[in-house]
Parts: C-alpha cells; sequence; structure tokens
C-alpha cells in the first residue's frame, strides 16, 4: 500500500510554537542515521514491534517521505525532535541517511514539537497521549510537568483571575483537538497518579477507563483479581460492581431498636415530649405483637 506524505511538522505548530513557522519548508538536508540521538522530550515510552516492523517494511520500498525534525547539540551531533520512529525503522531497513530539518530550538519548542508532532499520530497509546499534552500545558503555562495539572485545576477553579492563561490553554487545546483542557484534567490526567504497573497495563493495551476503576481498590488482592477480570474481558460495570463488594445484609430494625432501648445514656437524653411520644409508639408496638388494640390509639 503507498503511503501519503504526512503535512510537514511546521504547519500543524503555526500560532503554537514562536519562531518554527518556517518548518513548512522541504527537507533540503540528509543526515547519517549514526549521527543522531534519541530526543529529551519524547512521549514515547513503549515502540510497539510489529507497527515498527510493518513501517520498517514501508521504508525499505519508499524511503522515509516525512523528514525528520533534529537540533543541533554541543557536541556536533543531532537530537531527535520529531520523528524517531522513522529513525528507528531506517535504521532496521538499511538505510544510512534520512531527510532531515535542521533547526535552533530552545528547550521549550522542542518539547511543544516533539509532543505536537506525536499527538498526530494515529498509534500513540493513551499513557503517551496524557504525556505529550501534558508537555503542551506545561509549555503553554511556563510550569514544570510534575505541577502543570494542579496550576490547571487552580484556573479552572478561578478562570476571572488569569484570562490571559485560560486564553492560552483554550488556544493550544483547539489547536490540538479531541478534547478540552478541563476535560483532560478532570478525566484522563487521572492516569498520570495511578501506580506504574497499571499505566505499562494501560500502554500495552488495557483500556483507560478499566485502569481507572482498578486503580481505586484498597487492597492488593482486590486489585490483582480485578486486573485478571479486566485481561479476561469484564466491562468497566463489571469492575465497578467488584469494587464494591458484596451488598452488606441490612440489620434487622427490631434488632436495632432492641439495641437503642438499652442504651441507657440515648434514652436519658430524650425530653419530656421526646419520652411521652417514645412511650406512646412502644404502647401501640406492644398492642401490635400482643394482637391487641392499644388505648392509646
Amino acid at each position: 500500500m503507498t503511503r501519503k506524505a504526512r503535512p510537514v511538522i511546521g504547519a500543524r505548530l503555526s500560532g503554537l510554537v514562536a519562531g518554527v513557522d518556517t518548518l513548512a519548508q522541504p527537507a533540503t538536508t540528509s543526515l547519517s542515521t549514526t549521527l543522531l540521538d534519541p530526543g529529551e522530550f519524547q512521549p514515547r515510552y513503549y515502540f510497539n514491534p510489529d507497527a515498527l516492523d510493518d513501517l520498517t517494511r514501508s521504508v525499505r520500498e519508499q524511503g522515509v517521505l516525512q523528514p525528520l525534525l533534529v537540533r543541533p547539540t554541543a557536541s556536533g551531533r543531532y537530537e531527535i525532535v520529531a520523528g524517531e520512529r522513522r529513525w528507528r525503522a531506517a535504521r532496521q531497513a538499511g538505510l544510512t541517511e534520512v531527510p532531515v530539518l535542521i533547526r535552533t530550538l530552545s528547550d521549550s519548542e522542542a518539547r511543544l514539537a516533539a509532543a505536537v508532532e506525536n499527538l498526530q499520530r494515529e498509534d500513540l497509546n493513551v499513557m503517551e497521549e496524557v504525556r505529550a499534552k501534558l508537555q503542551v500545558a506545561s509549555v503553554t503555562l511556563g510550569v514544570p510537568e510534575d505541577s502543570v495539572v494542579a496550576r490547571m485545576f487552580a484556573l479552572d477553579r478561578h478562570a476571572e483571575t488569569e484570562p490571559e492563561l485560560i486564553a492560552r490553554l483554550d488556544a493550544a487545546f483547539g489547536a490540538l483537538g479531541r478534547e478540552s483542557w478541563r476535560s483532560f484534567i478532570r478525566n484522563r490526567a487521572a492516569l498520570l497518579n495511578l501506580s506504574e504497573d497499571l499505566q505499562e497495563a494501560v500502554r500495552t493495551g488495557l483500556d483507560y477507563r478499566k485502569a481507572l476503576v482498578i486503580g481505586r481498590a484498597d487492597r492488593d488482592d482486590l486489585r490483582d483479581a480485578m486486573l485478571e477480570a479486566a485481561s479476561g474481558g469484564a466491562t468497566v460495570a463489571a469492575l465497578r460492581e467488584m469494587l464494591r463488594g458484596p451488598a452488606q445484609p441490612t440489620q434487622d430494625v427490631f434488632v436495632t431498636v432492641a439495641q437503642q432501648l438499652r442504651d441507657r445514656r440515648a434514652l436519658g437524653r430524650l425530653d419530656a415530649r421526646q419520652r411521652a411520644r417514645a412511650e406512646k409508639l412502644l404502647a401501640q408496638l406492644s398492642a401490635l405483637l400482643s394482637g391487641q388494640t392499644s388505648d392509646t390509639d
């Protein structure tokens, strides 16, 4: 199947990263694959071997259709900002050079470029998507990734205090599409609080909604049982039932009242009116149980 060249990177970053609109220019340079290093801000942790093999076969037949975005480093080498999968596939295919766009980018620009470029990919898993959007928000607000979700919640609660930041978030997430930043922090951002093994399970195919339910388990045995059930195809609703556990039987009302009547302190707290009402109700109950009609009716 013939692959179509994707729009060049700069076209998708226009308006998001200051100073990189020139990335819309076509690649005019090739670099040796041995001069390139994986990027510091790569959102991907996992490269599916089967998908990479498919890309390798395509690259072997047609070459690398979309150039990599790279930036020079102090060592004389180049850091891959966007396109690490293409670089890996090119090396597997035996290519010695790949087309590149060389740009001098700040860390913030490189972080945002890597995030936005990866978010265009259909095979990005949910954990990688969350991390990429976290990078976008981090650069947009100018705060570290580990505190950006809390910052966004604060902005959501007090939107009137910093309208300019709200507008920047709206623009950034609007350009990315799919969901607003408010939807992001209320839903998928919660995945960042999951244990590492649950995050890894999401990366390798577990539905993130199921992972969020499993993450609420307060016992290891329950958590393991829910994870096994999810692997076997249990629905989100079924996992919620497991989390709630078996329904607790309600205590017999007669037992409850009998216990309360033996509590002298509770009875002593009744005022005269409450005590008179209680005595009337007890007289009615006594008559009912004995099959007689109470004179207090």
